[in-house]
C-alpha cells in the first residue's frame, strides 16, 4: 500500500531525502543522455552520457574516487545522437553499447536519411581515448529510443526501435515500430535482419522501459496513446499491445499533444508492477501514477489514473518541464519511490522526490532535492554503501531549452542509513573470554557497515567495512587504523597548493611512526579494488581524545554494541586486570600494568584469522617486559591511546641476531620510538626479500627484543599509557613497499623528532587542562 503518513517519523527524526551532490564533470557544451553503465561485471559502476549537439559520448569511471570534476573517456562521435541501450553483443564479458543518431535538428525537422542505429563494440581495456569500432545495425527515420533484449526468443539479442514521428513536418502520423535481431556472425554482419512490428498504432513515442513478467522481455510505451504495453504473444505468435491509460487528453485542443511522455514502473513489496507514474503528455506538466485493481498480472489489471500535480504551462510550443521519470527504493523499506526530472526553466525546474503513502488512493508525500535542470537520471549504487543514489545531467538541447553551465552530478543517497535497519555483514559471537567479529572480505562487502563496540572514557570504538569504491566522512575527531585493504584521501593543505594524494594500508614503513588522524578536503575517505576493513577511533573533543588517566579504577569502559546484537555479547564485560594475574614472574608482582582481552577478527568466508587485538596500560616508568616472541606466530602493531608521560612507546634493539641479557644489556642500547596518542608504528620484525615476516620453521615470527617502556613526568603522581596491540596472521601481513630492506630498518628520525615534540606539547597541554579541571583558576 505505502507508507502511512503517521509512519514517517521514527527515532531518527522526521522523513526527509537527503542526497549530497558531487560534480562530476562541468563546462559542458550541451547536455541530454545520461545512462548507467558498467564496463563488465568486476568493474565499479560508471556513467555513459552525451549531448545531442556535440555528438561526443563519454565513459565517467570510478566516480566514488573522483575528487575533481573531469572531462570522461571518449566512446565515440556521432550526428546527433539520441538514445541508448546496452548488452554484451558479443558474450565475450563486456557491454557493449547500442545507440541511434542522425536524428536532425528538431523532431519536426528530422533528418530524413537519418535514424541509424550501430553498435558500438566495446574494447575491453579502456584506458585511452581511442573510438569504439562501430557495427551497422539497422534504421528508420527519427529513430528516438531503442530497447535491447530478448523479446521473441531468448537465443540471441534483440533490439527494438521506435522512431519519435514518421517523416519530417509531420508529427501526429502513426510511426513505424521495428524489430531488429542479431545476425549470425554479428561481428561482420553488414546490417541486422529486421522484421515491421506495427506502423499504424503509436505516435510521438518519446520514451520506453523494458520489462520482463515472464519469460520473455515486454516494453512499456509512453506515447500520444497514452501508457501502453508492447510484448510477444508466444502461443499465438503475434504482438500484442495492451492499453493502460489514455494519459492527458484535456491539453489536446490547446496543444496537439496528449496522452504520455514518459513512465516508470514502481514496486510496492512483493508487487514488482505495483504502479506507474507518468509524465504527461509530450515534455508535459503533468505527473499522474496508475494503480493496479488487483494484485494481478501486468497484462491482465484494470488501472486507474491519478494527477499528483501539474507545473505550470505550456510554452508556445506546447511544451513544459517535465521530461523523465524513474523509480527506485531509495530508503530501503520495500516500496519504491519515484524521481520526476524537469528541464526547466525555472521555477519548474529541478528534480522531485515522490514517496507512496497510499497507492489505492493515490496518495504520495513529495520532496524537492535539487534545483538543477535535469534531462535525464541514471541510477545505482555508485558509492557501495548498499543504498540507491541517482545522477543527472543538464538538459541544453538547441531547438528546445538550453540550460546554462551544463553539468553532470552525482547525488549520493545519504538518508537511507538513518531510515531503515539493512541486513547486517558484521557477525559477533562470545568464545570462552573474548570477543570473536566475523566480517567479508572487505572487497567482497556488499555494503558500508560500522559497528561500535566499545567506549573508553569517551573514546568511542568501532570496527568498518567500506566497500570497493566507496567512502566514508571523516572529521577532526575521527583516527583511523586500516586492519586490511587501503583508504585514500586528497589534502590541498591550507588551499595555496594543489592537493596532495594520501593511502594508508595495514602497516606504516617499518620502524617508524604514523598517525591516525585525516586531513581530506572532501572530508572523506574513499577505497579502491580492495575497499577496506577500519578500526575507527572516534573522540568526544579535539583535545587529544581521552584525557590522561591517573587512576585505572576510575577508567570508564562501556560496551558498545547495538541492541539487535544477542544478550551475551552485549553484556560481555570489558575489564582491565592487573598483569601479574596472568603472569607471576617476579618484575610484574605488584606493578602498574594491566591488559585487558580481548577481540579476534576473522573472515567470514573460512574462518581465516586476520588479527587479534588487546589492550594494555602501564603506569609511569613501567617496563611491559622484554621479549622476541620466540614462541608467537603473529606480526603485532601497537597504537597509542593516551601517551600519560609524554615519553613511553617501543624501545627495540637494532637487529633480532643481537643478543639480549638483563644483567649486561644496558637501557641505552635499545632504540626509542616514542608513540603520541593516535599514532601507529610499523612493523618491528623482520622482513624478508619478497617483503615478507621471516618466519622460523616452527611458524613464529623473528623479531628482534623489544618492549613498551613508559615514561616519567615528576610533574604527575601517576599517570598511564594506554595502548592497543593489533596481533596479524603472519601470512597476511606481507608489505607493498619496495625500498632496500636496510633502508627500512632506519627509523624516520625526522618523524621520531616531531613525534618527541608533539608529545610535549600535549603533555603540557593536558597538564594544564588537568590543573584548570581541578579549580586551579589564577
Amino acid at each position: 500500500m505505502g507508507t502511512p503518513l503517521n509512519q514517517l517519523n521514527s527515532a531518527a527524526g522526521s522523513y526527509t531525502p537527503i542526497f549530497e551532490k558531487k560534480l562530476i564533470e562541468k563546462d559542458r557544451e550541451d547536455g541530454y543522455w545520461i545512462e548507467t553503465f558498467q564496463v563488465d561485471s568486476k568493474s565499479p559502476v560508471g556513467l555513459v552520457a552525451f549531448g545531442l549537439g556535440s555528438g561526443d559520448l563519454k565513459l565517467y569511471q570510478n566516480l566514488s574516487t573522483i575528487q575533481e570534476p573531469g572531462k570522461g573517456i571518449f566512446i565515440q562521435n556521432l550526428d546527433v545522437p539520441v538514445a541508448i541501450d546496452q548488452a554484451d553483443i558479443t558474450d565475450n564479458g563486456f557491454n557493449d553499447v547500442i545507440v541511434c543518431y542522425k536524428y536532425g535538428k528538431t523532431m519536426l525537422d528530422t533528418d530524413p536519411e537519418g535514424g541509424i542505429i550501430v553498435w558500438l563494440e566495446n574494447p575491453g581495456s579502456i584506458t585511452d581515448n581511442k573510438p569504439w569500432k562501430d557495427h551497422y545495425v539497422g534504421k528508420s527515420t527519427a529513430m528516438h529510443r531503442l530497447r535491447v533484449g530478448h523479446f521473441t526468443q531468448t537465443k540471441r539479442w534483440e533490439i527494438i526501435g521506435f522512431p519519435v514521428v514518421s517523416r519530417p513536418y509531420d508529427l501526429y502520423s502513426p510511426v513505424p515500430v521495428f524489430l531488429f535481431r542479431q545476425p549470425d556472425n554479428v561481428l561482420n554482419a553488414t546490417e541486422w535482419p529486421h522484421e515491421l512490428i506495427t506502423q499504424d498504432y503509436f505516435s510521438v513515442i518519446h520514451d520506453s522501459v523494458r520489462i520482463n513478467d515472464g519469460q520473455l522481455d515486454s516494453i512499456l510505451i509512453a506515447s500520444n496513446e497514452g501508457i501502453s504495453l508492447l510484448y510477444f504473444d508466444q502461443n499465438s505468435n503475434q504482438w500484442i499491445i495492451k492499453h493502460i491509460g489514455d494519459g492527458e487528453k484535456d491539453q489536446k485542443q490547446q496543444i496537439g499533444f496528449h496522452g504520455s511522455g514518459g513512465m516508470h514502473i514502481g514496486r510496492i513489496k512483493d508487487d514488482p508492477f505495483a504502479y506507474i507514474p507518468a509524465i504527461e503528455p509530450f515534455h508535459g506538466n503533468v505527473i499522474s501514477v496508475y494503480v493496479k485493481d488487483t494484485n494481478s498480472s501486468l497484462r491482465e489489471s484494470q488501472w486507474e489514473r491519478y494527477i499528483l500535480d501539474v507545473y505550470g504551462y505550456p510554452n508556445e510550443s506546447g511544451e513544459s518541464s517535465g521530461h523523465y521519470v524513474v523509480c527506485a527504493d531509495f530508503d530501503k523499506d520495500g516500496d519504491d519511490e519515484f524521481l520526476v526530472a524537469h528541464r526547466g526553466p525555472p521555477p519548474n525546474q529541478g528534480v522531485f522526490f515522490y514517496k507512496p503513502i497510499d497507492i489505492s488512493r493515490g496518495l504520495f508525500a513529495k520532496w524537492k532535492i535539487s534545483d538543477d535542470s535535469v534531462a535525464r537520471i541514471a541510477i545505482a549504487d555508485f558509492d557501495n554503501d548498499n543504498a540507491i543514489d541517482f545522477a543527472t545531467i543538464t538538459y541544453t538541447v538547441a531547438g528546445y531549452y538550453e540550460a546554462p553551465n551544463p553539468s553532470i552530478d552525482i547525488f549520493y543517497n545519504r538518508f537511507a542509513q538513518k531510515q531503515l535497519r539493512v541486513e547486517k555483514e558484521i557477525q559477533v559471537t562470545k568464545q570462552n573470554n573474548d570477543l570473536l567479529f566475523k566480517v567479508p572480505r572487505p572487497h567482497k562487502a556488499l555494503q558500508y557497515e560500522e559497528l561500535p563496540f566499545l567506549t573508553i572514557n569517551g573514546l568511542n570504538l568501532s570496527l568498518a567495512i567500506v566497500p570497493p569504491h566507496s567512502s566514508r566522512s571523516v572529521d577532526q575527531s575521527t583516527y583511523i587504523k586500516v586492519l586490511s585493504g587501503t583508504i585514500m584521501w586528497s589534502d590541498s593543505g591550507k588551499g595555496t597548493q594543489e592537493p596532495v594524494e594520501h593511502s594508508r594500508i595495514a602497516f606504516t614503513e617499518p620502524r617508524t611512526i604514523a598517525p591516525l588522524d585525516i586531513h581530506s578536503d572532501n572530508p572523506r575517505v574513499r577505497t579502491g579494488d580492495d575497499g577496506a576493513l577500519l578500526i575507527v577511533f572516534k573522540t568526544r573533543d579535539n583535545v587529544n581524545g581521552i584525557q590522561l588517566v591517573e587512576d585505572m579504577k576510575k577508567l570508564i569502559l562501556e560496551n558498545s554494541l547495538p541492541e539487535y546484537f544477542p544478550e551475551d555479547v552485549r553484556q560481555f564485560s570489558f575489564q582491565f586486570h592487573r598483569y601479574d594475574k596472568y603472569d607471576s614472574r617476579p618484575q610484574f608482582k605488584d606493578l602498574e600494568f594491566y591488559n585487558m582481552k580481548g577481540i579476534r577478527i576473522d573472515f567470514l568466508d573460512n574462518n581465516e584469522n586476520l588479527c587479534y587485538m588487546q589492550f594494555w596500560a602501564a603506569g609511569q616508568g613501567v617496563n611491559a617486559g622484554i621479549h622476541n616472541h620466540a614462541t608467537d606466530t603473529f606480526c603485532e602493531i601497537h597504537v597509542c591511546l593516551v601517551n600519560g608521560s609524554g615519553k613511553g612507546g617501543m624501545h627495540y634493539l637494532s637487529s633480532s641476531k643481537e643478543a639480549y641479557d638483563p644483567l649486561t644489556t644496558l637501557d641505552s642500547t635499545f632504540k626509542q620510538l616514542p608513540l603520541p596518542a593516535f599514532y601507529e608504528h610499523g612493523p618491528l620484525w623482520d622482513i624478508d626479500a619478497q617483503n615478507k615476516p621471516v618466519v622460523r620453521s616452527n611458524g613464529t615470527v623473528v623479531y628482534p627484543w623489544h618492549k613498551w617502556q613508559a615514561g616519567i613526568d615528576t610533574s604527575w603522581n601517576q599517570s598511564f599509557d594506554i595502548w592497543v596491540v593489533f596481533e596479524f596472521n603472519n601470512r597476511m601481513s606481507a608489505l607493498p613497499f619496495t625500498s632496500a630492506s636496510t633502508q627500512r630498518f632506519i627509523p624516520n628520525m625526522f618523524n621520531v623528532f616531531f613525534a618527541i615534540l608533539l608529545i610535549c606539547i600535549q603533555s603540557e597541554l593536558l597538564r594544564e587542562l588537568d590543573y584548570f579541571e581541578k579549580g586551579h583558576l589564577n
